[in-house]
């Protein structure tokens, strides 16, 4: 049986060393000690099917091209086991990799081997046998050649990381790559590399375990170094910090006043020496890069994508796959930025930004003019990831997209959060120019809440201030984010310079509608009259109508023909089944009870009016100018509207005015706390805080609650005066309401044009004088019951 040769593989001798740069040559010797001492983390074994070579068995590594016969003895002098070397380098690694042991016992078992050479049975000259080769890994590889074309020679080297008490910050734009730069120096810093003997060796580590303090720590800078960096500073040691870049590593570093050296990006010379590297027995393997298109971002490239592409025995098939990796994804066909539903105050510092992107590419503006920080605020399914996605598509930029949710999984506890969060920071610093976008952003938390987790959201809110400040400044780097509560986001994200600029979505309003449905149907139906199924949609959210969409088109695809507008209102009835003739009355009339007062207090113009399976919505355009109090308590009984009619129509109120966040006793009541608590509009002066935080506290607050109670109260007693006043207007848009599923346009307009202004209100301090009491609350109500038993009656819509 042919039994399979053993050998290193060599650097090719295409390349005269007299014409290689002289970067080359240290990568070259940097490649040889690493696999002629068998550095397990860096090298890798594979089999090659070219026949074996006479001389193959009689040296297990070769001299590379630029090495001196005297510097491989002197390297062969301080060679160590496979399994020696693993030992060392096991106190860098949390765990081992079994395919490497065995790799490293295979290996050793192959040295064994040799000394019973001469008993084993001759092989045939004619016979070929496969090789085992040894070559570096991807990420070893691209950390050789990136540290050579750095520092171009050893002396430069030695020069720059070993001078006695300097301190070295060394930036690698990729996170990835951190841990094994600092294995690559920690190897070749030994007397028996490239080290000089009685050189000062460095002490090497990476930026987080050079400090012992949490982020946003307050202790002296020399007190929140750790115990090695502080060791290397007593016995003057140089220190070499890693970080994927600058911004990244403490503030406290500066006060080390450390040389910052940036590594060298990979470039074109740089993937021509890897692919040379990796592919020795090849002939010119440098070459297949010239299938790779001149302007590819090659600097993009990370380990896994070597790892990827490396992974083929043919230099060309290597080009094509790292082609690939390089290429833009695939132009999306679909409506970009500019056919997305956005208000006006929306859209337009988005586009600001993506103009600023461009013109700063284009190198018209500093980074400095370009717009950033911007948070989008709403509730779940408004497109906030979208956008995020369409403003770096709409610049031809990258967008990296985090959260916390993300980084946890990455990390169990709160440092490996922390260094996931890190490591997304510094991929957008080399993909610069890039978006780094985090999504639900309240989710890292607020230092103002003080509860069990106070201890750890502290340590994320303040690692997460650093992050960004230490991007802030990155030019290409552009953070937004998405929240939806915004009151939970810290305040010191929210400040200038941070998260400054926030932009709030809502669900789709009825101009918005049919724009929201063309967009998620693209192609389909873009010329079609949507009117309709966009009355009946409203109130979704663009997720929701991003839902039926998809429900309409299953149901499209299986009759076997094109979507249709039929499709839509079919998905539409099943997730919102029709009313009954009671409810649809109902709501037609509690619908009707808004647009009146809206009209008849000045302070609202209804724009649409539509039931839909589920309820009823009421589109206006609200005139609230001043924020005075006159206005505000118009805007109140606007709010207190439906429940109102209801009282009057049918002699009692359902639970339609009421339910969530977004209902009218919601929206109400927050506007109440407000004026009184935090806008000075009630009847104490006194700021309580922000409206948001005030309202859990009314059950706490009996005097706030009571004075709360008497605005919903006048607000729902003067609804109640203006529709007993318009009775018969208010009844005949619910019937036209109740009749069509729909008022919008001119016929709502005819509509609202019957309604009557309401008569002068008192003044504030007129009015302070009514304050109804409990005799005047009966009297009220005495008013109502006589009203309702008046000759005049409702039609009869339940019938």
């Amino acid at each position: 049986m042919t039994q399979p040769s053993t050998s290193f593989s060599t650097p090719p001798a295409t390349i005269p060393v007299t014409d290689t740069p002289d970067w080359t040559v240290l990568a070259a010797r940097l490649r040889h000690s690493l696999i002629s001492q068998a550095a397990s983390w860096a090298i890798t074994a594979y089999m090659a099917s070219e026949p074996a070579g006479e001389n193959d068995a009689e040296a297990p590594a070769a001299t590379p091209a630029g090495v001196s016969g005297e510097e491989k003895a002197e390297a062969d002098a301080g060679r160590t086991t496979p399994l020696a070397d693993a030992a060392r380098s096991s106190a860098h690694s949390d765990s081992w990799d079994i395919d490497d042991l065995l790799d490293q016992i295979e290996a050793e078992a192959d040295v064994a081997m040799g000394a019973f050479a001469d008993a084993l049975p001759p092989v045939p000259e004619e016979a070929t046998a496969p090789r085992k080769m040894y070559r570096l890994r991807p990420e070893a590889a691209l950390a050789v050649v990136r540290v050579a074309k750095t520092f171009g020679s050893a002396e430069a080297m030695v020069r720059a990381l070993g001078a006695p008490g300097a301190v070295t910050l060394i930036t690698t734009a990729d996170p990835a790559l951190d841990e094994h730069v600092i294995r690559l120096i920690e190897h070749l810093a030994q007397p028996h590399t490239l080290w000089p003997r009685g050189a000062a060796i460095p002490v090497v580590l990476t930026a987080e375990k050079a400090w012992s303090t949490k982020p946003g720590a307050s202790e002296p800078a020399v007190a929140a170094l750790s115990g090695s960096l502080r060791l290397a500073l007593d016995t003057r040691r140089p220190a070499v910090v890693i970080a994927p870049a600058a911004r990244t590593a403490p503030k406290t570093l500066k006060v080390l006043q450390p040389e910052t050296i940036a590594l060298a990006p990979l470039d074109r010379g740089i993937l021509t020496q890897l692919l040379v590297d990796a592919y020795p027995e090849a002939e010119k393997p440098g070459t297949a890069l010239s299938a790779l298109p001149t302007d590819a971002p090659v600097a993009r490239l990370t380990h896994g994508d070597l790892l990827l592409a490396l992974r083929w025995p043919d230099p060309k098939r290597a080009v094509t796959t790292l082609a690939a990796a390089l290429a833009p994804e695939e132009t999306q066909t679909g409506p970009g930025l500019a056919a997305f539903p956005l208000p006006d105050e929306v859209r337009a510092p988005l586009e600001q930004l993506v103009e600023d992107l461009r013109a700063w590419k284009a190198g018209e503006i500093p980074w400095r003019d370009v717009s950033r920080g911007l948070l989008l605020a709403g509730p779940p399914g408004t497109g906030k990831t979208e956008l995020a996605r369409l403003v770096a598509r709409e610049a031809g930029i990258e967008v990296i997209a985090g959260s916390v949710a993300t980084w946890q999984a990455r990390g169990e506890r709160a440092s490996g959060l922390v260094r996931a969060m890190a490591d997304d920071f510094a991929k957008a610093a080399s993909l610069a120019p890039c978006v780094i976008f985090i999504d639900e952003l309240d989710a890292v938390g607020s230092r103002d809440r003080r509860d069990h987790n106070a201890s750890w959201t502290e340590y994320v809110v303040g690692a997460f201030l650093e992050a960004l400040d230490g991007y802030a400044g990155q030019e290409g780097v552009v953070a937004m984010a998405a929240t939806n509560h915004v009151e939970r986001v810290d305040p010191a994200l929210r400040r200038p310079g941070r998260f400054d600029r926030i932009l709030t979505l809502r669900h789709p309003t009825p101009d918005q509608m049919p724009q929201v449905l063309r967009w998620q149907m693209w192609p389909d139906l873009q010329d079609a009259d949507l009117t309709a199924v966009a009355a009946q949609a409203m109130g979704m959210s663009g997720a929701d109508v991003a839902g039926l969409v998809r429900a309409a088109r299953a149901t499209a695809r299986r009759a076997r023909r094109p979507l249709s507008v039929k499709d839509l209102s079919a998905a539409l009835n099943e997730l919102r089944p029709p009313m009954g003739d009671a409810l649809r009355w109902q709501v037609a009339v509690h619908e009707a009870g808004h647009a009146v007062v809206g009209v008849a207090t000045g302070i609202a113009k209804p724009r649409l009016l539509a039931l839909q399976g589920d309820g009823g919505v009421t589109h206006a355009e609200r005139h609230v100018i001043h924020q005075r109090r006159a206005e505000l308590e118009a805007a109140l009984a606007v709010d207190m509207a439906g429940r109102a009619a209801e009282l009057l129509v049918f002699g009692q109120v359902s639970a339609g005015a009421g339910g969530g966040a977004d209902s009218d006793l919601a929206r109400a009541t927050a506007m109440a706390v407000a004026m009184e608590a935090a806008w000075g509009l009630g009847d104490r002066l006194t700021w309580c805080g922000d409206p948001e935080t005030i309202a859990p506290r009314l059950r706490l607050d009996p005097p706030l609650a009571a004075r709360v109670e008497d605005h919903l109260r006048r607000a729902e007693d003067r609804a109640l005066r203006i529709m007993q006043a318009q009775r018969p207007v208010l009844e005949e848009i619910a019937t036209a309401l109740c009749d069509k599923g729909m008022l919008t346009g001119p016929a709502l307009d005819e509509l609202m044009a019957q309604v009557r202004p309401e008569p002068a209100q008192p003044t504030q301090g007129e009015r302070a004088q009514e304050i109804p009491t409990e005799a005047d609350r009966t009297r009220l109500e005495g008013e109502r019951d006589a009203e309702r038993s008046a000759p005049y009656q409702p039609l009869d819509r339940a019938s």
